[in-house]
C-alpha cells in the first residue's frame, strides 16, 4: 500500500489514496452506508459517498477535498466558519429526517427520543471539512445515532462555542462572549433549537464519558488512552463550568 496515505485521527487510523480513503469498520457500518447513500439520494453532498468494502473488510468512502482542523484556532474563530458549520449540521439533520433505522441497526450510541433526525454525534471541528474559511463537509459518521436535533447541536456548540472552562487548552472568551457564539450557532441552524442547548450540553458530555468509559472497558485502546490522558476529568470540568455561567450564556440568546 506504497501509495496510500495515513492519516490519523483521535480514535482511527484511516488511508487515502487520490479520492477514496479506506478506514476500520464498526458494527454501525451497514446502518451508516445506508444513511450516507440516504443523505446523497436527498441532496445533501457534505457527506462521504460509500464504496463498499475492499477485501480486508475496511470501509472504503470518497474523499473530501478541504482541511480538517483539529481546533480552532484563532485563524478559523470566525462569524463565517461557525454559522456555515450550524447551517451545514442543519441540512445534514433535515435530510436524515426521511431516513428510516431498521430494528436490527447496530448503532455504536444509543438511539435517544425524540429520535427526530439521525445526530452526527461528534459534530466537533476536527470533524468539519473546511474550505475558503466556511465549512463544507462532515466526515466520521461512526457515532451516528437517531436522536433528537437539540442533541447534536449541543455537542457542536460546546465545540464551537466553546463552552470550554478557562483551564481547557481549547477555551477561549469569556462567558458572555462563548454564550454569544453559542447563540449565533443556535440562530444559524434555525428553527428547533434555543437557550436550553445550554442546559443539555452537561447531560451530553455525561453521557459522552459513559460512552467512554464503556469502550475503554471493552478494551478499545483508543479510549483507554483518552482516559489515562484526562478527558474524562476535562470534559467534567467544562460540565462544572457550564453550569456555573447557565444564566450568562443563556442570557446571551436574548441579546
Amino acid at each position: 500500500m506504497t501509495d496510500w496515505q495515513e492519516l490519523r485521527g483521535g480514535v482511527n487510523v484511516v488511508h487515502r489514496s487520490g479520492d477514496v480513503v479506506r478506514r476500520p469498520t464498526t458494527s454501525a457500518a451497514p446502518a451508516i452506508h445506508r444513511l450516507l447513500r440516504h443523505l446523497h439520494a436527498q441532496g445533501f453532498h457534505g457527506a462521504p459517498h460509500p464504496l463498499g468494502l475492499d477485501a480486508d473488510g475496511r470501509e472504503r468512502l470518497t474523499f473530501l477535498h478541504g482541511d480538517v482542523p483539529a481546533t480552532l484556532t484563532p485563524q478559523l474563530r470566525t462569524p463565517a466558519l461557525l454559522t456555515s458549520a450550524a447551517i451545514l449540521l442543519r441540512k445534514l439533520h433535515d435530510a436524515s429526517a426521511t431516513f428510516r433505522p431498521r430494528p436490527d441497526d447496530a448503532w455504536w450510541l444509543p438511539a435517544r427520543e425524540p429520535d427526530e433526525v439521525i445526530c452526527h454525534g461528534d459534530a466537533a471541528p476536527y470533524n468539519y471539512v473546511v474550505r475558503n474559511g466556511e465549512a463544507v463537509g462532515l466526515i466520521d459518521f461512526d457515532t451516528a445515532h437517531p436522536g433528537p436535533r437539540v442533541w447534536d447541536v449541543a455537542y457542536a456548540v460546546y465545540r464551537f462555542a466553546p463552552l470550554h472552562g478557562p483551564d481547557n487548552p481549547e477555551s477561549f472568551g469569556t462567558p458572555q462572549e462563548q454564550g454569544r457564539r453559542a447563540a449565533a450557532f443556535c440562530r444559524a441552524y434555525g428553527p428547533g433549537v434555543g437557550a436550553e442547548v445550554v442546559d443539555v450540553v452537561p447531560e451530553r458530555l455525561r453521557a459522552l464519558i459513559s460512552f467512554m468509559r464503556d469502550r475503554a472497558a471493552h478494551g478499545d485502546e483508543a479510549f483507554q488512552r483518552h482516559l489515562a490522558e484526562g478527558h474524562a476529568d476535562a470534559y467534567e470540568a467544562d460540565i462544572r463550568h457550564v453550569r456555573a455561567h447557565r444564566a450568562t450564556l443563556r442570557a446571551a440568546f436574548e441579546e
